[in-house]
């Protein structure tokens, strides 16, 4: 698992990479918070621009913000049963 940002509109979110096993994801996949979610789309649920789409293909699961701090084993809990 790494920690890293993801710069959009001048802000900083954090995101972590984690490896998943399951039998229909597998692979290393982005996660990040849901504010950077928020931040990505309008109020209507479009994106705010083309650097947003390409940003949020990226991410496979948006999460609240206190789950980033959450060890690997449960953000992986987390993602299986939301993404998985």
């Amino acid at each position: 698992m790494k920690k890293m940002t993801v710069s959009f509109a001048g802000m900083e979110y954090p995101a972590r990479l984690l490896e998943l096993d399951f039998p229909n994801l597998s692979g290393e996949h982005m996660i990040s918070v849901d504010r950077l979610d928020v931040a990505l789309m309008t109020k209507d649920g479009r994106y705010v621009s083309e650097e947003a789409r390409a940003i949020d293909e990226g991410i496979l699961l948006y999460v609240p913000d206190k789950m980033m701090d959450e060890d690997e084993s449960k953000l992986i809990q987390y993602v299986k049963e939301f993404a998985a």
